[in-house]
């Protein structure tokens, strides 16, 4: 008897699996459309100064068109139905910012060019006759490299059309020194799918997103080395702490060269270096305040270097002045007028009165 029901058992369990089989397939959702690629036009050259705030904005925002019938999708009973999106495959690494546009807070993801991220942005439409819980253009959302989006249902029997919108723009992520070109890839991929993220989009179905090739140009100046004569001294012109070299002073010309212009991007950091700053730094330090001490073995003793500005003032070192006079639309080219003396610190002694400083220019 324990042999037969055991048997009886086993059968009733495959008599229901045969009969759950069916009943569920005509639950499923189906969805034609798709096999599409749409192209975001972004501008084919983008000009960047080259140390413009990590975070800028480099693009306007470039969306695909707000379609709203990319697909037609069929709920049976008790299904759901949406649209979802993922970054495409070039786009992997973040780069460690983040870009707020309409509050929504957008990851930028590296792209080929060093410096330069972009941010891509998804939304969903589903039509009210697609399932009863279908409200139009749902909100912008950061894509990933999961899949994002939305559904709804279940709704008995509906039908109607879903859509996707995707849009991206281009961030600046850190110094942008060489430039290059970001080829034409692929930022995303969208279809439908019958259920809420982690699901996928039906994979047969996708549409893919293409952005055109940017070049990417950083914007500086030419920066010529300057030697400077000092001239020759003796320690009896120097008779106490303080005293600077007699004579006419040293010319220091500090030119900037084919300093580009351009057109500043409506709403963005792009197109024109909007200001120039300078330091001059002194390689082996100062031996008092903004006088430079001396390089090289042998070396005079108890003297530095001192630099003065065109009206005669003593010119701070290793403090950002900002350069008077550029034009951001023209460019050009521009001179830091300068001079230099000896300045006594000390007990003199002979020798050679070399120095050297450092000149970082940045342009915002």
């Amino acid at each position: 008897m324990g042999h037969f029901n055991l048997i009886t058992q086993l059968r009733r369990w495959t008599l229901v699996l045969l009969l759950l089989a069916p009943f569920a397939g005509a639950w499923a959702t189906t969805c034609t459309g798709g096999n599409q690629t749409f192209t975001l036009s972004l501008p084919s050259t983008v000009s960047v100064a080259r140390d413009a705030p990590v975070g800028s904005l480099l693009t306007n925002w470039v969306s695909s068109a707000k379609a709203t019938n990319l697909f037609n999708c069929t709920l049976a009973q008790a299904d759901s139905v949406g649209s979802l999106a993922t970054l495409g495959p070039s786009l992997s690494v973040s780069s460690g910012t983040t870009y707020v546009n309409g509050g929504v807070t957008y990851t930028v993801w590296n792209t080929s060019v060093p410096g330069i991220g972009i941010a891509v942005g998804a939304s969903v439409y589903i039509s009210s006759s697609a399932c009863t819980a279908g409200r139009g253009w749902y909100p912008w959302l950061s894509l990933d490299s999961r899949w994002g989006g939305w559904n709804c249902g279940p709704s008995a029997g509906t039908s109607g059309p879903i859509g996707t919108q995707i849009q991206v723009a281009l961030v600046k992520t850190g110094p942008v020194t060489a430039g290059g070109t970001i080829s034409g890839i692929t930022v995303a991929q969208a279809g439908p799918s019958n259920g809420q993220p982690p699901s996928v989009a039906f994979s047969g179905q996708l549409n893919s997103y293409v952005i055109t090739p940017v070049a990417i140009v950083p914007m500086t100046c030419t920066t010529p080395d300057v030697n400077v004569p000092m001239g020759t001294f003796k320690t009896a012109d120097f008779p106490a702490i303080g005293s600077l070299s007699p004579g006419q002073a040293a010319p220091v010309n500090i030119q900037l060269l084919n300093c580009p212009g351009g057109a500043a991007v409506s709403g963005t950091q792009a197109g024109q270096i909007h200001s120039i700053q300078y330091r001059i730094d002194p390689t082996a330090g100062t031996l008092a305040t903004n006088v430079a001490a001396l390089t090289g073995t042998p070396s005079a003793t108890g003297v530095g270097i001192q630099l003065f500005t065109a009206s005669g003032g003593v010119f701070p070192l290793s403090t950002l002045q900002t350069l008077s006079g550029y034009n951001s639309a023209t460019g050009g080219n521009y001179t830091i007028p300068l001079t230099a003396r000896y300045y006594r610190t000390g007990p003199v002694t002979a020798g050679p009165a070399d120095t050297a400083m450092t000149l970082t220019i940045s342009y915002q």
